[in-house]
């Protein structure tokens, strides 16, 4: 792995396909940018109107639920054929929707979801509701851990890194890390440490391995009395990228051709 990753990088240095930034600024070819060659994390959305089913799919990768609600937000959504008195309240939407669409959905390549109030409850009677839900594929090179108060590893194989795209300690799921604890301590699930990405990718981006410890001391507490957990996004990436990003290719292209 590690002899493949330094040949891919002479590789695509030779032919032009990747941008390398000198310690001088400027580029050495007329490739992408970093930013620009990150993964699309294209987010998709579906509406379902009460009382139909509906598929959330991703042709390639995995499903990640973003959001979902279950109520009524505007009058034209789902609208068509129902009295005006079924449309006027849209101050409605069940406190509990996340929870059922992320365990039917997450992970899967496809899923079916069912927008009715015996699943969601009913937050408004006599209101017309449906299910909006927002998702992205998660592609399939992306790892994705998520560990209830404690710790955690990162590892890549020999001659990769860890780059991480996502994380967030306090809770978005209602299902995850629930065993044994009490409605109270889970029921919140718009939880989130803003300081998250940061202290992760401090600790973990651009190394093969590294440990972090879910936990209010690390992240502080996001939101008091609720059992929170981690959820970590990442890739293992050829130890060459970081090179790429600190402008050390150029560098290490030119050793190469002095060795050969």
């Amino acid at each position: 792995m590690k002899l493949q990753c330094v040949l891919l990088a002479v590789v695509l240095v030779n032919t032009g396909l990747i941008s390398v930034t000198s310690a001088h600024g400027g580029s050495d070819s007329g490739g992408r940018s970093c930013e620009e060659s990150v993964a699309d994390f294209r987010c998709r959305s579906n509406v379902i109107c009460e009382g139909d089913r509906g598929f959330l799919r991703c042709a390639v990768g995995k499903i990640q639920i973003t959001s979902a609600s279950f109520g009524r937000t505007d009058r034209r959504t789902c609208s068509r054929g129902r009295p005006d008195r079924q449309l006027r309240n849209t101050h409605c939407a069940s406190p509990n929707a996340l929870a059922p669409v992320s365990q039917s959905c997450n992970g899967q390549s496809s899923c079916e979801l069912s927008a009715t109030s015996a699943i969601f409850t009913d937050p408004c009677p006599g209101t017309y509701k449906y299910l909006s839900v927002s998702y992205y594929c998660l592609p399939p090179e992306i790892r994705s851990v998520t560990t209830c108060e404690g710790g955690m590893v990162l590892n890549c194989a020999l001659g990769q890194v860890i780059h991480v795209h996502s994380a967030n300690y306090g809770r978005t799921d209602g299902s995850l890390c629930a065993s044994g604890r009490p409605p109270s301590q889970v029921s919140t699930t718009d939880c989130y440490a803003s300081n998250s990405l940061t202290l992760v990718s401090n600790g973990c981006e651009g190394t093969s391995s590294c440990s972090i410890v879910a936990s209010n001391s690390v992240f502080s507490d996001p939101c008091v009395g609720t059992f929170k957990y981690l959820y970590i996004s990442y890739t293992c990436e050829c130890r060459v990228w970081n090179l790429i990003v600190s402008g050390s290719l150029y560098l290490l292209y030119h050793h190469f051709l002095m060795l050969t």
